[in-house]
């Protein structure tokens, strides 16, 4: 068993891998002690797309989802089973299994859930490259700023556009702990040292929430294929040796 950025991966044979990966969230829902007031069902969704992304990003076949909800079943475990449920279809994985469970022992006044996705890959040796352009598609958003701007959150269809992009190398979700943060990740990943080529403000530090930001690492070779495809991305950095 081994751990590559926020996933555990566990072989299953000389050619495929387990690769698990989870996200929780607490305060954001309906009930009546929460700190951001959202519909139950949209809490779920978009706790449910940061694992989920990050195994489509690795490359990995998602097998099966696990809930496990804080509160009780009616109504909030079968509004975030709801929302999950959403959230796969949008994915083009409706009929990927769920399991789960709910606290009906105790009354609960804020909204509490976590999210494991299991999927597999196949075993692969990643590729070390000299130099690497990263561009971040997305703006980072949390909490009520997710809700305002709903619309215009990247989808799975574009990671999986970009995943036909030759070019591109690695895709990363951003998170709670921001683009600097992830761009350190890629970087060690690639055993390369990050130049940025714009100034780096408090954005990159900030959190991104439901994974509202992704990091593109593609050869330079590909940018003008990417820049066509992907209008709204912007370069913010270069990978290189130091």
């Amino acid at each position: 068993m081994s751990q590559f950025r926020d996933l555990t991966l566990l072989p299953l044979s000389t050619t495929e891998q387990l690769v698990i990966a989870c996200d929780s969230s607490a305060g954001i829902g309906a009930k009546q002690a929460d700190m951001v007031s959202v519909p139950t069902e949209v809490m779920s969704a978009y706790c449910l797309r940061v694992p989920l992304l990050e195994l489509l990003c690795f490359g990995a076949q998602p097998l099966m989802v696990i809930d496990t909800v804080g509160n009780e079943m009616q109504p909030t475990g079968k509004l975030v089973i709801a929302g999950l449920r959403q959230e796969l279809a949008k994915a083009d994985l409706a009929e990927l299994p769920l399991n789960g469970s709910t606290e009906d022992n105790m009354t609960t006044i804020t909204t509490s859930v976590g999210v494991t996705v299991i999927g597999k890959s196949a075993l692969k040796q990643r590729k070390q490259y000299a130099s690497l352009l990263i561009y971040q598609l997305g703006t980072p958003y949390v909490g009520e700023q997710v809700v305002a701007h709903l619309d215009t959150i990247f989808a799975y269809q574009e990671v999986r556009q970009l995943q036909q992009i030759g070019g591109v190398v690695d895709l990363l979700p951003v998170g709670s702990k921001g683009i600097r943060n992830e761009m350190d990740q890629l970087a060690a990943t690639q055993k390369l040292t990050p130049k940025w080529v714009v100034p780096v403000d408090a954005e990159f530090s900030q959190s991104a929430g439901p994974a509202t930001v992704l990091l593109i690492a593609l050869v330079p070779a590909a940018q003008a294929e990417l820049q066509r495809a992907f209008p709204t991305a912007r370069l913010i950095a270069k990978l290189e040796a130091q």
